[in-house]
């Protein structure tokens, strides 16, 4: 039984898919996530894993995490950056699903799930790429032109199982 997941993993070993969820620049760096560390996500499941019997791969740092000269905020920060104001409801959910380019296809976004490693796992970190809010042929042609700019920290850890992760 290994002691750490993806160690040594490299950019080109992600999927495509995995790849194309990060900005370019700052290059996504590979970074240790030591057990104890927590991470979250908004997302329409309460259960860690998925009906489908998986763990996603996406998350966002609970804590703040600083990289040499980065500053990747953490789940606190980030609500106090945006906060509700004047009684709004859901902003939370809001700014995630903007900032992370959440289609909607993809998630309701209607739970937070926090989740803690219980072993040092390895993931790449870097700037969430932009995509269509509408990302599927049902939709009208005159919804495409609206884009999540993205532009969150997220971590892309695969391979994740509960041998690496509890929910908290």
């Amino acid at each position: 039984m290994p002691d750490e997941l993806n160690a040594g993993l490299s950019f080109q070993a992600l999927s495509q898919s995995q790849q194309d969820s990060f900005r370019p620049s700052p290059t996504p760096l590979l970074v240790k996530l030591e057990a104890g560390q927590c991470v979250y996500k908004w997302t329409q499941y309460t259960q860690l894993v998925s009906p489908k019997g998986s763990i996603t791969e996406y998350w966002f740092p609970w804590d703040n995490i600083d990289i040499g000269s980065q500053h990747i905020p953490g789940f606190v920060e980030l609500r106090t950056r945006h906060a509700n104001r004047d009684g709004s409801v859901g902003r939370p959910q809001q700014f995630a699903r903007a900032l992370g380019a959440v289609t909607e296809q993809w998630n309701d976004m209607s739970s937070l799930i926090k989740a803690q490693f219980l072993k040092r796992v390895w993931g790449f970190v870097g700037i969430t790429s932009g995509q269509r809010k509408f990302n599927d042929p049902k939709h009208p042609k005159e919804q495409d032109n609206i884009f999540w700019i993205g532009g969150a920290y997220q971590l892309v850890i695969p391979n994740l199982t509960t041998e690496w992760i509890k929910k908290l």
